[in-house]
């Protein structure tokens, strides 16, 4: 079986799916690209050139290159611009993840911030933001695309990634089926991401963070504002916090054998019992990371997602689920900011600082 570090699993899926984000968006016009919006860095012309920032900032922090300010107007860079400076970041990093690899992504980096603050963290750390990092935008960048009548089929989780690029052998009925949807099924030899627990565990405790700082800004919320129609996920905040909740009682299911179809609008729908919920869960999710080892991790797990039968590592499928987690964050910051709440960050890199060397 063909293994890659998780961090290296992660950057390909991100290239992967920027690539047919790039791809939609060299379709629009110049003013499509540029309409103003109050979402991500305010057209999806900046949003994506943001995302190829990101990238290129950290990549010059590890390389211990002079500080500069983080540039946020694209300049009416084309996409295709964009697209190949994406590119070309991505082959210089990816050859630095082989390198730091060979140590466990240990090394300290010492880097200033956007506004000079000083700071030495573990590099797998920061990686590990970098990669969420992407996540976080391209869910706004979907949005635009969206609102300009753009779609991928099924969408760009992780999940999908590792569907094109399978580390288990897909059950051939199935595959047919997921052509006829439009997806890029068992297209692509893969490799399945190698057990390193305690940056899944990192991951996951991140994801709890966050999670609680979006559940506390929500409490101030009235029904009537949780159940205001948003153009954004799945339409309204308290519709995403239960599909955020939805997707970890189905993975911890899935995880125990039950092949239960994806659940959808059952109870609680109360903010409280929707975290209570959640908490509950995470907690039994926690608890089956813990136990892994790789054996466990590399196990086959079959789901039902309301189409064709299909199949991921549960390493894999653990990924996805802070993947998932992550975009639908984005969509709840997103519509809390339109309900007139000011939102403070949630990036991982917010979250490693407070937790760096516990």
């Amino acid at each position: 079986m063909k293994s890659v570090a998780i961090l290296q699993d992660l950057f390909d899926h991100n290239d992967w799916a920027n690539r047919r984000v790039f791809s939609l968006a060299a379709e629009l016009s110049d003013e499509q690209l540029d309409q103003p919006r109050e979402m991500g860095f305010g057209s999806l012309r900046n949003t994506l050139f943001h995302m190829l920032e990101a990238e290129k900032l950290w990549l010059e922090r590890w390389q211990a290159k002079p500080w500069r300010a983080l540039q946020a107007d694209a300049e009416g860079k084309s996409v295709a611009d964009i697209q190949a400076e994406s590119t070309r970041t991505a082959e210089i990093r990816n050859a630095m993840i082989g390198e730091e690899s060979n140590t466990g992504f240990s090394r300290i980096d010492e880097f200033q911030d956007s506004q000079g603050n000083s700071y030495k963290l573990p590099i797998g750390s920061l990686m590990s933001h970098v990669a969420n990092h992407d996540i976080h935008h391209r869910a706004q960048a979907l949005s635009y695309l969206k609102g300009f009548g753009k779609k991928v089929p099924g969408g760009l989780d992780y999940i999908f990634y590792k569907m094109a690029h399978p580390s288990a052998e897909f059950p051939e009925e199935s595959l047919a089926e997921l052509h006829k949807y439009g997806l890029e099924a068992a297209a692509n030899e893969g490799a399945a991401p190698a057990l390193e627990k305690n940056r899944l565990q990192d991951y996951f405790e991140y994801a709890d963070w966050a999670m609680k700082r979006v559940f506390d800004e929500s409490l101030v919320l009235s029904d009537e504002q949780l159940d205001q129609p948003i153009d954004l996920g799945t339409g309204t905040l308290r519709k995403n916090l239960r599909h955020i909740l939805d997707a970890e009682l189905w993975w911890v299911a899935n995880w125990a054998q039950d092949r239960s179809p994806f659940p959808r609008d059952e109870e609680p729908s109360s903010l409280g019992g929707i975290r209570q919920c959640y908490e509950q869960t995470a907690e039994a999710r926690n608890g089956v990371v813990a136990a892994l080892d790789e054996t466990s991790a590399q196990r086959i797990v079959y789901i039902e997602a309301g189409g064709p039968s299909t199949c991921f590592r549960v390493l894999e499928s653990m990924l996805q689920l802070c993947c998932h987690g992550t975009h639908h964050r984005n969509k709840c910051v997103n519509m809390l900011r339109q309900l007139g709440i000011t939102f403070s960050w949630i990036d991982y890199i917010v979250w490693v600082p407070e937790n760096s060397g516990k």
